[in-house]
């Protein structure tokens, strides 16, 4: 490996130039307003937190400003049956260019040959599933099908298809038990951002970066889904525990001896009343 310069590559453009989905996602997943060419993002949640439904809601919004650019949806997990009666709810699912894994004997050449049209922004679901049908299918294991898969999507990520297209990944995968990510750290040091989906005890949704090279992390914003897509609130900072307690009002020296004389006092009244009851 020999070293390079930025002046020296020959990197387009266009892949400064964001895809937008005209709502407020667009300003909260990158500066520049939109998701950008070359980008590979992670969706982490646990089961029922809405994976699935963002991610189908935010390609077919794209699709919808982006006439133009190509969209796939890989879905891993669901066949054509399940995702009939999800487009019952969110209907723009039953317009994207779906390639359904389940059943397939070899996924390998299958996805491979696929992504080789050369497609704009792919949603990918599961990370897990799909390289879980790999590994069952072939002579790799769960690891080195993850490597397969995730150089699968560098490779079209730099523009290695048949249309040269910069290909942005939004790639869904299951949450531990801990809330965290499956899989090994390479998942968080190859790609773009880990955005995570939280369900509140009160059904809201949260989107919220840990990593994101193309925008802020610190920022959180809520969702739902509303006529059939879905409707966004506008972004707010993260507030620690940390922080409120930085913020909080801290005690002087004066509020501290009052505190003790307070607490001396009541111990002393405690003490008093113990003896006079004893004496009766």
């Amino acid at each position: 490996m020999k070293t390079i310069r930025l002046k020296d590559l020959h990197i387009p453009s266009e892949v400064l130039q964001p895809l937008k989905t005209n709502t407020p996602l667009d300003k909260f997943i990158s500066t520049r307003g939109g998701i950008l060419p070359s980008t590979v993002y992670i969706v982490v949640g646990a089961a029922g937190t809405g994976k699935t439904a963002w991610g189908i809601d935010t390609l077919s919004k794209l699709k919808k400003a982006n006439s133009s650019k190509k969209f796939l949806y890989i879905s891993g997990e669901q066949d054509e049956i399940d995702n009939f009666e999800l487009s019952q709810y969110i209907p723009s699912l039953s317009e994207l260019d779906t390639l359904y894994l389940s059943g397939s004997k070899n996924p390998q050449p299958l996805l491979e040959s696929t992504l080789k049209e050369g497609w704009d922004v792919v949603l990918v679901d599961s990370l897990e599933a799909i390289t879980g049908r790999v590994a069952m299918t072939s002579s790799l294991n769960q690891k080195e099908s993850l490597r397969w898969f995730m150089d699968l999507m560098f490779k079209n990520k730099r523009g290695k298809n048949d249309r040269n297209i910069y290909t942005t990944f939004l790639t869904i995968q299951q949450a531990t038990k801990t809330g965290v990510y499956k899989g090994d750290s390479s998942i968080e040091f190859d790609t773009t951002g880990m955005l995570y989906i939280k369900r509140g005890n009160d059904n809201t949704r949260t989107l919220m970066f840990s990593k994101n090279r193309r925008g802020e992390s610190k920022k959180n914003m809520e969702f739902e889904l509303k006529n059939g897509e879905m409707s966004y609130e506008k972004p707010k900072p993260i507030v620690s525990e940390k922080s409120i307690k930085k913020n909080s009002p801290q005690k002087g020296m004066g509020d501290m001896i009052q505190e003790t004389i307070g607490k001396s006092l009541v111990s002393f009244l405690i003490k008093e009343v113990t003896k006079k009851t004893k004496k009766r």
